[in-house]
């Protein structure tokens, strides 16, 4: 008898669209205690005549949400599938790659040309199509660095910037040798990032022992810290935020000198507090210590960007000129400044 032939395999690969489909893909990421990521920019399927046999989806630069069916593991189908999303993203001009998997799948990404940056144990790992990529990051930040004992930093997102961010790092200036400060690069805020950076840089010109960086994707990124931007509570946002702290406090601190973190306390945002509370479980074990500093208030209310952001959405500019620095009013009431508020009506977004 003659042998047995493998039945032929025909693969196709195609974005899913219908909500049909977004089901099965859904229940596939289930069946490998997954589950599929809010907003994503793309969802593909990869199927073996019409059946759904393997998903991925894209956000941003990153990769997530990969799941294949267990009856096809050890064939060709996640590289099939690896090498479209990388086309995908290609075409959208990211040449970065960063993808999110389960540890126990580094190895096959590996083979695929991703290196691991950072892993949360059991959860996640985070890895980058650069073999050197955070290195040189880190390289490129060691220019920076300066003498002195005691070597701040502070991450925000001064969206826009206010007294409050002003406030804070005034207060870590005055007690620290020098601050570092990393401007998010993420392009999730109302504010680009560039907008962001130059009204940081221009409301702090009167603090000398400063250094204004941009953040990259290795700080509060949609590669380390995706959950940031919208506002989520959940497990995932706390792995989220370890990957991120882990990230910094092994990294990212050392490259400057970094012993101390500065953040102002959180009386409002869910996010910002657990991500706090992390930061203090997980730094000092890289010798970095953290410090909460009390928030600004005016009117009995502490100062935040997200109030900015309503006063602009109804045009109370009196209002606004109580928080924040004249650098960012007379952006404001600039033409560009205006344009904005056709972006914030309606719109709910993080400080």
């Amino acid at each position: 008898m003659g042998k047995r032939r493998e039945p032929r395999l025909e693969f196709s690969i195609r974005e899913i669209l219908i909500y049909e489909e977004i089901v099965k893909a859904e229940e596939l990421l289930s069946r490998n205690n997954l589950s599929l990521g809010q907003n994503l920019d793309h969802i593909l399927g990869i199927y073996n005549k019409g059946q759904l046999i393997g998903t991925g989806g894209i956000k941003g630069n990153t990769l997530r949400c990969i799941a294949i069916d267990q009856s096809y593991k050890g064939t060709n189908v996640l590289n099939k599938l690896i090498s479209e999303l990388i086309k995908i993203q290609y075409f959208r001009g990211n040449t970065h790659i960063f993808i999110f998997t389960k540890p126990s799948a580094k190895g096959s990404f590996n083979h695929m040309g991703f290196y691991e940056i950072e892993e949360v144990k059991n959860e996640v790992v985070l890895m980058e199509n650069r073999k050197s990529g955070l290195e040189e990051y880190l390289k490129s930040l060691r220019d920076y660095k300066t003498c002195g004992e005691d070597i701040g930093a502070i991450v925000m997102n001064g969206n826009p910037f206010t007294l409050g961010h002003r406030y804070l790092i005034e207060r870590a200036a005055e007690d620290c040798d020098h601050l570092h400060i990393f401007v998010l690069s993420s392009e999730k805020s109302t504010f680009s990032h560039k907008v962001r950076y130059d009204l940081i840089k221009k409301g702090t010109e009167h603090i000398k022992n400063i250094t204004v960086h941009s953040g990259g994707p290795y700080i509060i990124s949609e590669a380390t810290f995706p959950t940031y931007f919208m506002k989520e509570k959940s497990d995932k946002s706390r792995i989220h935020a370890i990957l991120d702290s882990k990230i910094f406090s092994k990294n990212i601190g050392p490259s400057l000198g970094i012993n101390t973190r500065y953040v102002g306390d959180e009386p409002y945002c869910k996010t910002t507090n657990m991500y706090n509370n992390i930061l203090k479980e997980i730094l000092p074990s890289h010798n970095i210590d953290l410090k909460v500093i009390k928030r600004k208030s005016h009117d009995h209310k502490p100062i935040s960007a997200s109030l900015v952001r309503d006063y602009m959405k109804n045009e109370e500019y009196e209002k606004i000129k109580n928080l924040v620095p004249n650098t960012t009013y007379n952006y404001l009431v600039s033409e560009e400044g205006k344009k904005i508020i056709k972006k914030i009506k309606g719109k709910e977004e993080r400080h």
